[in-house]
């Protein structure tokens, strides 16, 4: 991993200002879920999507490689709906499991992208999607740096070479994009 958010600092993930800058409603919009739907939410850190995800999901994986993370989720559910896991997602998710595979600002955290993806892309059933969403590429005050950010057009090249369809890209706020393929 090359720059992993300090879990210690996770109440900046529910500031005010992210709230401002992601909105949780404007993200949801652009995931392809339903009432039928499962989705793994990988770094799903202290449940920021989780838990709307569960409001319309039938089930939601959350996935976290940091126990601080995962503990503060346990901490905040109420509803049975989400099944929280510590450790990497690749040891945990059958092929062909869930219907949606989602990440916030993980991918710049990731030691080999395409090695992820291609394993995020197997646990994905047919006619499923992968959805990252990350920090724009340019500078910044917040987020990682510059030389650690994913271009989306990179996320698209490597969706595309996976032959995924239906790719469309989004922005949140002048600060993220969303990149979303059909499997």
């Amino acid at each position: 991993m090359s720059h992993i958010f300090d879990p210690k600092k996770f109440r900046k993930l529910e500031s005010p200002e992210r709230k401002k800058m992601l909105p949780v409603q404007e993200v949801l919009s652009f995931l392809p879920l339903s009432s039928s739907s499962v989705i793994a939410d990988v770094g799903c850190g202290i449940g920021y999507f989780s838990i709307p995800f569960a409001e319309t999901a039938k089930e939601v994986i959350a996935i976290d490689i940091n126990e601080i993370m995962i503990d503060e989720l346990k901490n905040r559910v109420s509803t049975k709906n989400i099944r929280m896991f510590l450790g990497d997602f690749s040891d945990l998710l059958e092929e062909e499991s869930i219907d949606v595979f989602f990440t916030a600002t993980v991918i710049h955290e990731v030691d080999n992208l395409e090695s992820f993806t291609k394993k995020a892309y197997d646990t994905v059933k047919s006619d499923g999607y992968i959805v990252y969403l990350d920090f724009i590429k340019k500078e910044m005050p917040i987020g990682p740096s510059y030389d650690k950010r994913i271009a989306k057009e990179s996320v698209v090249s490597l969706f595309k070479s996976l032959e995924m369809s239906d790719i469309e890209v989004t922005t949140i706020s002048d600060t993220f994009y969303i990149v979303k393929g059909k499997k």
